[in-house]
């Protein structure tokens, strides 16, 4: 690894942790993204981030429970080895978690219908109600965009400044 590599393997950690995950399981997550081969033990994940074997093992197993990474068996290997997954669009912004907020607010606000509107609070739940609104209204028909844009992709380069440059931003 790279210290360029090194240092994003950290800073993804650290996001993950502000998303309420570990930063081990982002450091994990990234190291799979990053090292070669794809397949990796347990050992040789701990030994490539200089951690213990234990800490790994569990971020690993929490990966795995939320489909970020797969356990694969090698032949003629003991012990578990993992690669990163896919990461499906609609799993980094589930409707469903979205949904429940709106509802969750709905009821919120329902439940100080007979307080002083002009609250703070209660100004900023409204405000988060209409983001939540504008969420679901938007999340599905942009997700079926970028599906349909995934299908209609050429297979990935492994030179990025190969890409075509007309392809739009990113999300």
């Amino acid at each position: 690894m790279t210290p360029t590599q090194r240092e994003l393997i950290e800073e993804f950690g650290l996001l993950h942790e502000q998303m309420g995950s570990t930063r081990m399981c982002g450091r994990v997550a990234t190291w799979l993204l990053l090292c070669d081969p794809p397949v990796q033990s347990l050992t040789e994940i701990a030994e490539g981030l200089g951690v213990s074997k234990a800490a790994v093992s569990g971020s690993a197993r929490l990966l795995f429970q939320n489909h970020v990474v797969e356990r694969v068996s090698e032949p003629g290997q003991r012990g578990d080895f993992y690669r990163a997954l896919p990461v499906d669009a609609g799993g980094v912004m589930p409707l469903d978690h979205v949904r429940t907020l709106n509802s969750l607010l709905r009821r919120a606000i329902a439940s100080v219908s007979d307080r002083d509107q002009t609250h703070p609070n209660y100004a900023m739940m409204r405000e988060l109600l209409e983001f939540t609104e504008f969420i679901e209204a938007e999340l599905p028909p942009l997700l079926a965009r970028w599906r349909e844009r995934q299908a209609g992709a050429a297979p990935a380069s492994p030179d990025p400044s190969s890409e075509p440059t007309d392809r739009g931003g990113t999300l």
